[in-house]
């Protein structure tokens, strides 16, 4: 197996990863503090497309879950980042060490 595929390979993984892992952070955050921080992610989006677009919508409407699926892709995307960015950096540091 060459070396480009196999760092390929693991970036991939790393990126898919970080994607999850920064999905279920944020959904297990929504759940855990939803009480202490009055409101979920919906509420916010209800209360910030009120505020911006003067839109009366309940919390189960459809365009609040089109703004939550859009806002957990842009958190996926940055997770898949930083998930790629650190198994770049664990396989450096894992070749420097096999010499």
């Amino acid at each position: 197996m060459s070396g480009k595929y196999r760092l390929k390979r693991y970036l991939i993984v790393g990126a898919v990863a970080g994607g999850l892992l920064a999905i279920a952070v944020s959904l297990l955050m929504d759940t855990l503090f939803a009480d202490s921080l009055n409101g979920t992610w919906r509420d916010a989006i209800v209360s910030d497309l009120h505020n911006f677009f003067h839109m009366n919508l309940t919390v189960n409407s459809p365009v609040v879950f089109i703004v939550f699926g859009i806002i957990l892709l842009i958190l996926s995307g940055f997770g898949a980042l930083l998930g790629m960015i650190f198994t770049f950096f664990i396989i450096r540091f894992f070749s420097f060490l096999k010499g």
